[in-house]
């Protein structure tokens, strides 16, 4: 996929007319209808829909918008930073994220609020003075950034593997059934009385989540209702999907570990153990076999999987615990 297609279908989806994303961008129409083919070739969909009042996107044109206009505002801003660098106006935070010296520290969107505590824990065991830099992506992302010596270190559901990376499994995470309190009857772990939900929004995570729709969710939903609702909400952050299950609109499930932070305290919704063979996804512990950092990878690694695999080996424990209040 050629990001120059790419600007240009962002630019015609602003300016709706051909002739006047055109004149933005200093072509011709024809050149310009020529990068708009060629993308919805490479995607294999149609993007957007030509009529005599000019063009309007489809639902796959925009659904693919939303993921375009955030990959060139992420590339707009570090450029921004750059230059403003490059001027000697603004030099304190490049210097922090590219320190050399720095720990690189990524972890799964999905368990980042539930596992910080013993990441840092592990750190401060096996280099208290090293300085950090934290970073939540979903996992392949992660193990993409090691691999091009973007992160020292990750926490991540398997998924994409390389052949250098050392991966050390650290818990076979399970999915929980969320679903509201009020107004709903407790669902058994043999999903007894789970059609109650069917016509409820169901949360759905974008990115790699819909990736893996057609092989996890939907077989899962099938198995649950025998049929996929009909309702969804789409969300892309953990803490939002929780609070939408707590305030009664909507259910979902999720990796067990994504609530082990709220364990300890009554919980805010009906939490039901779901099948082991239905759905479950190994965590890891990963770095790089040739990793040239400054700190001791291998052994802050170390230290890191023993808290990790001390407050993940607690987990079922304060589920079973928390569901018991």
């Amino acid at each position: 996929m050629d990001t120059v297609d790419v600007h240009s279908f962002i630019v015609a989806s602003r300016e709706r007319s051909i002739s006047r994303a055109a004149q933005a961008l200093h072509v011709t129409q024809p050149t310009l209808s020529a990068r708009l083919r060629k993308l919805e070739e490479d995607l294999g969909v149609t993007l957007l829909e030509r009529n005599w009042e000019g063009i309007r996107l489809t639902a796959e044109g925009r659904f693919f918008l939303s993921y375009s206009l955030q990959l060139f505002q992420e590339l707009e801003e570090s450029a921004a930073l750059l230059r403003q660098r490059e001027a000697r106006e603004l030099e304190g935070p490049i210097d922090a994220v590219t320190k050399a010296d720095r720990l690189r520290v990524g972890v799964e969107s999905f368990v980042y609020p539930a596992l910080t505590r013993p990441i840092i824990e592990g750190i401060r065991l096996a280099a208290p003075e090293a300085e950090c830099r934290f970073v939540d992506k979903t996992s392949d992302l992660l193990v993409n950034l090691i691999d091009c010596e973007g992160l020292d270190l990750c926490v991540r559901y398997a998924g994409l593997e390389k052949p250098n990376l050392v991966s050390r499994q650290l818990f076979e995470d399970r999915f929980v059934l969320l679903y509201p309190k009020a107004g709903y009857e407790p669902i058994g772990e043999d999903m007894t009385g789970v059609g109650q939900l069917l016509d409820k929004p169901f949360v759905l995570f974008d990115r790699t989540p819909l990736l893996v729709f057609r092989d996890i969710t939907q077989p899962a939903l099938i198995r649950l209702f025998g049929e996929v609702p009909d309702k969804f909400h789409i969300v892309n952050d953990v803490e939002v999907t929780l609070d939408i299950v707590a305030r009664g609109f909507g259910f979902t499930f999720l990796p067990v570990v994504s609530i082990l932070h709220l364990l300890d305290e009554p919980l805010p919704f009906h939490v039901t153990l779901m099948d082991y063979e239905l759905l479950r996804l190994p965590i890891y512990l990963t770095y790089s076999s040739s990793n040239r950092s400054s700190h001791p990878v291998e052994r802050i690694a170390d230290a890191m999987f023993g808290c990790l695999q001390e407050r993940l080996n607690s987990l079922y424990g304060k589920l079973a615990a928390a569901t018991s209040r």
